[in-house]
């Protein structure tokens, strides 16, 4: 099977007119000469923020990196978060990194070692997390159980590869020449050892019932055990660099393959969501995780940078941290609740900022907020200044959040929804076609952020006249209920940007009740009667209040 590819990005600087007939708008984004607009807070500043990146003095190999803190309209009070996604890398010396929601629960580092660590797997509760060493030995952390290893036994090749049984109570070793060790309950489905290889295996991962497994060679070979089936392999690509990761979706349908320069092979149900072949990684990437909902993943390299596709969020990694780690993996699940420190806003004055002012000279403080574009000004599109951008929210003690662009599908767009939207709509089936325009748009659209390490608790959705829209407003509705379900699907929360005119062009009477961000007022001396209920729409309450520069 051939690699999946991915979708070209649209990087026009131009916002597509109205469909003919529909209105001109009486209230628009100002944008003035100098390019940015003003935002004044109205209420509830904690959820307008942006998680900020880890604090490069927090992790060392053998503690994680804080987590990103969680903002709330007082300061310096810690409080307890629920479970929620995050990621481990593994040192070759033991070390562990914990990012995200992921527990630290130990690691290996500074213990005496014969081999270096070669695979790390964690517990589904996210509480514990085995590694395992070439020699064969097993380093056993939280709630991981210690079952055994090889260490003591003479192996015919270094262990490579460690995937654990959904019980938590069993695991199995892999070696490079194939030969499988299993311990606890992990069943014994079969290995490769004695067989001739074409190239060493690289990598083990399990089906989801427990009852199975796959092995991959570096050629991109992969041999199914057990219940784990065959959807492919890459064996027949001509590939850059070898194959070094498999991770299996979480139906067991399917499986992903990772080559060591970032390349990703998508077979059976599991999606492609990107590669980092683009990015061009500083150093071979190592590992491979999915996310919980199997809609993402994350990449590790060796020097510690995690690449994060699909829903999968970015929390941070080794490489930013400067810990200087050799990484050999990835693991990734549900974290438990940790302690973090909660962050106020400064102010409540910030900035919207886009691609209109990529270029720009951008305030240097005096700020407490930003919300940056993730979009360039339409759906499946990308503000090409995002990563810039979001840093500079990020600078100075401010925080960031962002917003993205929905519309109606392009003119070069709405011929082909048929076939885009084929496997969740009939043919000619146009209400749902433009429900998972809108909610794909996100989609992809977090993949966009994830890409340029930009994550937040919470995401506008830009719903302007200035952009494309039919003249039917339960048509477009649609569109923007998809783009809201996305989001909540995604567990991010939801807020509207737009005007009471605009809204009520575009959407009609559509009312889902979210937070709305007020464009309108001409300065700041009008900004506070924009905060009033009865500015609002679509049966929200104001968040933010925008007014122009100058």
């Amino acid at each position: 099977m051939l690699p999946t590819g991915g979708r070209s990005t649209d990087r026009r600087r131009r916002r597509p007119g109205n469909l003919p007939g529909a209105p001109v708008p009486k209230q628009s984004r100002l944008i003035t000469v100098a390019g940015l607009v003003l935002i004044v807070v109205a209420v509830a500043l904690s959820l307008v923020t942006a998680q900020p990146r880890p604090d490069p003095a927090s992790a060392s190999p053998t503690q994680g990196a804080l987590r990103p803190g969680v903002h709330g309209e007082g300061g310096g009070v810690d409080r307890p978060l629920g479970p929620g996604p995050g990621y481990w890398l593994p040192g070759a010396d033991g070390g562990v990194f914990a990012y995200g929601r992921a527990h630290f629960a130990g690691s290996a580092a500074g213990r005496p070692m014969r081999k270096a660590v070669s695979a790390i797997a964690a517990t589904s509760s996210g509480q514990g997390y085995w590694m395992a060493a070439k020699d064969g030995g097993v380093f056993a952390f939280g709630d991981a159980p210690y079952l055994g290893g090889v260490a003591d036994k003479r192996v015919n090749s270094p262990v490579i590869g460690l995937a654990a049984t959904p019980q938590n109570t069993g695991y199995w070793l892999a070696g490079a020449d194939g030969g499988v060790f299993a311990f606890g309950d992990a069943g014994y489905f079969g290995g490769l050892a004695g067989r001739p290889l074409n190239q060493p295996i690289a990598a083990m991962a399990a089906s989801p019932t427990g009852k199975g497994y796959w092995l991959v060679a570096r050629d991109g070979g992969v041999f199914a055990f057990g219940d784990a089936g065959f959807f492919g392999g890459a064996s027949g690509v001509d590939l850059n660099r070898g194959v070094v990761a498999i991770a299996s979706t979480p139906t067991g349908d399917g499986y992903w393959l990772t080559g060591a320069d970032g390349g990703v092979f998508a077979y059976g149900d599991a999606g492609y969501f990107g590669s980092a072949i683009g990015a061009n990684p500083t150093a071979p990437i190592v590992g491979m995780a999915r996310s919980l909902s199997g809609n993402g993943y994350w990449l590790a390299g060796a020097d510690g940078g995690v690449f994060a596709y699909g829903d999968a969020g970015y929390y941070g990694s080794a490489f930013e941290d400067g810990t200087h780690a050799t990484v050999v993996g990835i693991a990734a699940g549900v974290g438990v609740d940790v302690r973090v420190q909660r962050q106020a806003l400064t102010g409540t004055f910030g900035w919207d900022v886009s691609w209109p002012q990529c270029g720009m000279r951008l305030p240097a403080g005096g700020y407490a907020f930003a919300v940056i574009g993730v979009t360039d000004g339409h759906q499946f599109s990308e503000n090409p200044c995002l990563a810039s951008q979001f840093r500079w929210a990020l600078r100075h003690g401010s925080v960031g959040s962002v917003y993205m662009n929905v519309n109606w599908p392009s003119r070069t767009d709405e011929p082909g929804l048929d076939q885009r939207f084929a496997d969740v709509c009939t043919p000619h089936e146009l209400p749902c076609q433009l429900y998972w325009w809108g909610r794909r748009g996100v989609v992809d659209a977090l993949g966009v952020a994830a890409k340029n390490h930009v994550s937040s608790p919470m995401w506008w959705l830009d719903v302007e006249t200035t952009n494309r829209w039919s003249p039917d407003p339960r048509l477009n509705e649609l569109i923007v209920k998809g783009a809201i379900d996305g989001l909540q699907a995604a567990h991010v929360k939801a807020g509207i940007y737009s005007t009471q005119y605009q809204w009520g062009q575009i959407v009609g009477g559509f009312s889902p009740g979210l937070p709305t961000w007020v464009a309108g007022p001409k300065n700041a001396a009008e900004a506070p009667a924009a905060c009033a209920p009865a500015r609002s729409f679509g049966g929200g309450t104001p968040w933010l209040v925008q007014f122009p520069n100058g």
